[in-house]
């Protein structure tokens, strides 16, 4: 989750997909289809440090 809101406060990425990303992971719904991939796009793209973080996203 933090790196989600890293992302928002960088304006990295669309905001709208990220803010529903967050709060699905809130609810303890886990991203799936078009938010999954997305996801691991953008953290490919902007967090590339945090690629540990993909391995929860297969």
């Amino acid at each position: 989750m933090r790196s989600i809101i890293v992302l928002l406060q960088n304006d990295a990425g669309d905001n709208e997909i990220l803010m529903r990303i967050l709060n699905d992971l809130k609810k303890d719904k886990n991203p799936f289809g078009p938010d999954k991939l997305y996801l691991k796009t953008i953290i490919e793209k902007y967090l590339p440090e945090d690629k540990h973080l993909l391995k929860y996203l297969e």
